[in-house]
């Protein structure tokens, strides 16, 4: 049963990938935007319910370029999961770098915003809202100090969720997400995971399914819009 199309930015690796699956497996038709596909991404393409959209580097005419695309091959879809996201630390230096903040600014502000914009129409239904989900971070509420500028731009993007939730309502219910920590990366040390789960209320890793989990509830519940919800295990709470 062809549930929609719901649209995934970040889909070739981690989350995304995860996400991309997971919504296949659900019944969902899924598009994958992304910068440069996966081979894992690639073999979900395998199934003919994937499409695979790529990006330069998420710049503003490529993504133009991309809704183009999609608004003449679609004509509707049930959602789009903001997912792009890096994970980058300021300068151990503490040296202003004018190009990290602008690539940040870039993948957590202007691509959610062009693609909101861009597609809004594919969304928008009076009787059957479409769903805009942004994935932001707890951070967003309570910055690290080691990740100012990161920090910075997901809270905006928790902005951009609220203010294009007032903006599209009724037609498009837009929320987000908050993930704490469901997922080390690779270059995290053994002290650096213990000191994140010692300031975890549920002192372990949680894994990307409640991520899922979460986005679902939100696209199953009609009366959902301009709420952030943490998937954090408590860690909110936990590092004060």
């Amino acid at each position: 049963m062809n549930k929609g199309k719901i649209l995934i930015t970040g889909a070739s690796r981690r989350l995304g990938l995860f996400l991309c699956r997971n919504f296949l497996g659900s019944g969902y038709q899924v598009l994958a935007l992304t910068r440069s596909s996966s081979s894992e991404l690639r073999d979900l393409a395998r199934d003919e319910s994937l499409r695979i959209i790529e990006v330069q580097n998420y710049q503003t005419g490529s993504v133009q370029s991309a809704i183009e695309n999609i608004k003449s091959t679609e004509d509707k879809l049930f959602a789009i999961v903001h997912n792009s996201s890096v994970f980058e630390k300021d300068s151990l230096e503490g040296v202003y770098s004018a190009e990290n903040y602008h690539s940040l600014f870039e993948i957590h502000m202007s691509l959610p915003a062009q693609l909101n914009f861009g597609l809004a129409d594919l969304l928008y239904d009076d009787d059957n809202p479409g769903n805009i989900i942004h994935v932001t971070d707890i951070y967003a509420d309570n910055p690290n100090s080691d990740y100012i500028l990161y920090c910075s731009t997901k809270a905006a993007l928790e902005n951009l969720s609220k203010g294009f939730a007032k903006k599209f309502a009724p037609g498009i219910r837009v929320n987000a997400i908050q993930p704490g920590p469901i997922k080390f990366l690779p270059s995290h040390s053994e002290e650096q995971k213990q000191k994140v789960l010692d300031e975890t209320l549920l002192q372990y890793e949680g894994g990307f399914m409640p991520i899922y989990q979460a986005i679902s509830g939100v696209l199953q519940n009609p009366y959902m819009t301009g709420s952030s919800i943490k998937v954090d295990g408590g860690r909110a709470l936990g590092r004060g």
